[in-house]
């Protein structure tokens, strides 16, 4: 059973507030029926902790008390899925995990017993979307204490890492099946690193060459370069490093027998999935024969080569079944983008990226049949210069004849048309462009066609945002498809940002959109911006949001806060009055009905001690031990609380005050202590001024106590105590009469400090910063030397360092002003 109760609703405990998803189901949660019962009574360190999550982006979430009762936060709640979510909220951990028990519950039992815990990459079978999962995450356990100190809970601090480790896992598994096709294939293939080194070589380079994997690897296989060809080839190599590209290359090399064979290089540049550059991948062939072969008919070329040459248009001869290469202009050769050392190559070899794109295939159908081929507007992949580029051509192959009327070549012209089909293509991209922009972008972003404002493409972020899926919005008036934003003023909007042109930006906008079940008010910031065709005609509207609404929230929150703390100071005046009159009945009671039954538990107490002296155990002494000891702190409290409630603006006691004098009176009452502590303590010269005597005693006497009590072990307690004038500007929130001058003395120690968020904390009454067993003390001293300033028509702050001590300063003024 669930009852609502809203952030705003006054049956929402201030620990309850925010929280997004979870802190609307936290809220309506009816906790009477769990284990934790009313939320009223949750222990103040639980109260905390459930503050703290809600407010959390990351995943967190409490376990609480030894049955494990869950509340978690918005981060966390993908973890559950939907096989969990919401039902583990209220129940036990061990119900909602109970596959993973057997391997969490001891952690959870080592937590309560006040010892945490944390895993990196931790591995977890969980069934949270209706099958076992391997999941892995990065988590802590911690243990959340009661003010006893005893362990309350387990506080669980989650950020999954699945989609990390499945990542790792298909890398290597990638990896292993590249080692395995490499080590099966006959070409020579090897890898480098981002640095240039070798890493490894497969069999047919170890076969090749003779030599083992180890003395290939860095750079031991350049040491079997040819000499002529070495520098060379390390040039192309190196360059092809430092500009992250592909790169190819020939090379004499050293093979097993002793003998030097032409090699063919080609590596490709690999990059990581985060776009880093990983190295290359290099494959090389034996072009021996083909190289020996190109030498041979280079005689026979020249008059035919010099016919070709003087073509204006690419021109190739391949000769026999194999289509070796007798014959390409330069034309030719630069559209192959292979260098001019082709010729007595089968062109199958040299251009083997073009063994899926249907080229062979024709080639040994016309050679086959003698039927010519002719094609317009090809496109072709060619690896330009070490490149792999994309062109288009108009072609021709056509079957050469022997005397005998047989087929013994094929000749190749064409013309490259790539420039024409770019720009034919250039049109077709811009769509495809805007398209992989906008559903790729990091934002919500869509675009609205024509002057009813169609969905013609939303990215997932946008759809979110809207509360809406794509089959919800595409192909729809944006209108239709998010009936919800009607009537709030966007049809005006985008009807005048598509008619006029100009671009129109907000910040902060409040919409009514679907979220779940329920409409939700939530704020953006968007930008809609005209989208114009090729001509400048506008054809639609471009829609950039963000969803501000916790900044928004967070700043009302702010302000709310802020102008309730002004009404708080314009009735304060009003209340001070109210507040002197129940600080004196109250001390009115610690006077007589405290102290009455306090003397009466210490007579007692001591007369029990005194008649079971002879048969009491150790345990009932202790017992007793505490009576006296809580006694006797009672008595301090109250006579400190009196003390507090005695302090107060008497203008006839004001009177001249020395407060060099005053100092030295402390230091008198505090001699044995220091003396004790090794204490030293400077002060300046400081100055007369008008005050009540007996609470600037009060002032500075609770001030150096402070500083004694909360010294550092082993460290030399050091107090110094300095004096200057401060600037009205500083003070101007006291409203200080501008005839008046002001003093600042500054109360120095080094002792343990405090943080500085808890500056003004603890100058509230009773509050304390450390427990009664590390410090004695009732928290009311500081409360004391607060009033006392106040009472002077001064003030009182603090600067806390864990590292440097505390620094109190008082600011007083030198005369006081007589009151009414």
């Amino acid at each position: 059973m669930r009852k609502e109760i809203t952030a705003n609703n006054s049956q929402s405990p201030y620990f309850l507030q925010g929280g997004g998803e979870m802190g609307k189901l936290i809220r309506s949660m009816n906790w009477e029926e769990t284990a934790l019962g009313n939320s009223d009574s949750w222990p103040s360190s639980l109260r905390t902790s459930v503050a703290m999550i809600l407010d959390n982006p990351f995943g967190m979430y409490i376990a609480w008390s030894k049955e494990y009762i869950q509340i978690y936060n918005d981060g966390y709640r993908p973890i559950l899925g939907e096989n969990k979510h919401p039902k583990a909220l209220g129940i036990s951990t061990r119900e909602t995990f109970s596959e993973i028990w057997h391997i969490i519950g001891s952690m959870f039992d080592g937590v309560m017993e006040g010892k945490a815990v944390g895993f990196p990459d931790f591995m977890l079978p969980l069934n949270r979307n209706g099958f076992l999962e391997e999941c892995y995450f990065d988590f802590s356990y911690s243990p959340i204490r009661l003010d006893d100190g005893t362990v309350g809970g387990v506080l669980v601090t989650v950020i999954e890492t699945t989609n990390k480790k499945k990542a790792e896992v298909a890398l290597i598994e990638s990896e292993q099946r590249f080692r395995t096709m490499a080590e099966g294939t006959d070409v020579l293939i090897a890898t480098g690193d981002e640095t240039s080194n070798a890493t490894y070589f497969n069999k047919a380079w170890t076969d090749f060459t003779g030599r083992r994997m180890e003395m290939l690897v860095n750079y031991g296989w350049a040491d079997l370069i040819h000499e002529e060809d070495k520098q060379a080839f390390l040039d192309i190599y190196l360059k092809a490093y430092e500009k992250r590209e592909d790169w190819a290359g020939e090379f004499r090399i050293l093979n097993e027998n002793g003998n030097y064979r032409h090699l063919l290089a080609k590596g490709s540049a690999r990059f990581r999935s985060d776009g880093s550059f990983a190295g290359y991948i290099s494959s090389s062939i034996d072009i021996t024969e083909s190289k020996e072969a190109e030498n041979k008919l280079k005689k026979s070329e020249l008059e035919l080569r010099s016919f070709i040459e003087s073509a204006p248009y690419p021109i190739g001869v391949y000769i026999g079944e194999e289509l070796i290469v007798q014959v390409a202009n330069q034309t030719m050769l630069d559209i192959w983008g292979k260098g001019n050392n082709v010729f007595g190559e089968s062109y199958k070899k040299i251009l083997p990226e073009l063994s899926n794109q249907e080229i062979f295939e024709q080639l040994d159908s016309v050679y086959k049949s003698g039927k010519a081929i002719h094609e317009k507007n090809k496109r072709l992949e060619l690896v330009v210069d070490g490149k792999l580029q994309t062109n288009y051509f108009n072609y021709s192959f056509t079957p050469l004849f022997d005397e005998k009327g047989g087929v013994y070549g094929v000749m190749n012209t064409g013309a490259d048309v790539t420039d024409l089909n770019l720009a034919k293509q250039k049109v077709e991209q811009s769509e495809s462009s805007l398209k992989e922009t906008i559903l790729q972008a990091p934002v919500a972003m869509c675009l609205l066609r024509e002057p009813n404002f169609i969905v013609v493409l939303a990215n997932d972020l946008m759809c979110e945002l809207w509360g809406k899926t794509k089959e919800d919005v595409s192909g729809k008036p944006i209108f239709v498809g998010l009936p919800e934003a009607k009537n709030q003023g966007f049809e005006e909007l985008l009807t005048g940002v598509y008619n006029t042109g100009e671009p129109f930006v907000a910040e902060g906008v409040s919409i009514n959109l679907p979220r779940g079940t329920a409409i939700q008010t939530v704020y953006m910031n968007f930008v809609y911006a005209p989208y114009r065709e090729r001509d400048g005609e506008i054809s639609g509207i471009l829609v950039i949001a963000v969803d501000v609404t916790a900044q928004v929230l967070a700043r009302q929150q702010i302000e709310e806060v802020v102008a309730a703390r002004t009404k708080e100071l314009a009735l304060a005046n009003n209340d001070l009055k109210k507040s002197n009159a129940e600080l004196a009945q109250f001390a009115y009671i610690a006077s007589h009905d405290l102290q009455e039954p306090l003397r009466k538990i210490s007579t007692y107490t001591q007369m029990l001690e005194k008649h079971i002296a002879s048969t009491i155990d150790e345990q009932a002494r202790i017992y007793l031990d505490k009576i006296n000891s809580s006694s006797s702190r009672m008595n301090v409290l109250i006579n400190d609380v009196l003390t507090y409630s005695e302090i107060s603006r008497n203008t006839e006691l004001v009177t001249t005050v020395d407060l060099n004098e005053t100092i030295e009176n402390v230091l008198s009452d505090f001699e044995l202590l220091m003396e004790e502590k090794n204490a030293k303590l400077h002060y300046d010269p400081l100055p007369v001024i008008e005050a009540i005597p007996l609470q600037m005693s009060q002032l500075f006497g609770n001030l150096i106590s402070n500083a004694l009590k909360f010294s550092r072990k082993e460290v030399t307690p050091v107090i110094s105590i300095s004096c200057s004038k401060i600037n009205a500007d500083d003070i101007a929130y006291l409203k200080p009469n501008s005839n008046k001058e002001y003093i600042q003395i500054k109360v120095t120690d080094n002792g343990i400090g405090f943080k500085q968020e808890q500056g003004e904390k603890i100058f509230h009454i009773f509050q304390r910063l450390h427990r009664k067993s590390e410090y004695e003390g009732t928290g009311i001293g500081l409360a004391m030397c607060k009033k006392i300033a106040l009472n002077h028509q001064g003030d009182l702050n603090a600067e806390g360092s864990s590292e440097a001590g505390a620094v109190f300063n008082i600011i007083l003024p030198v005369q006081q002003q007589l009151l009414n």
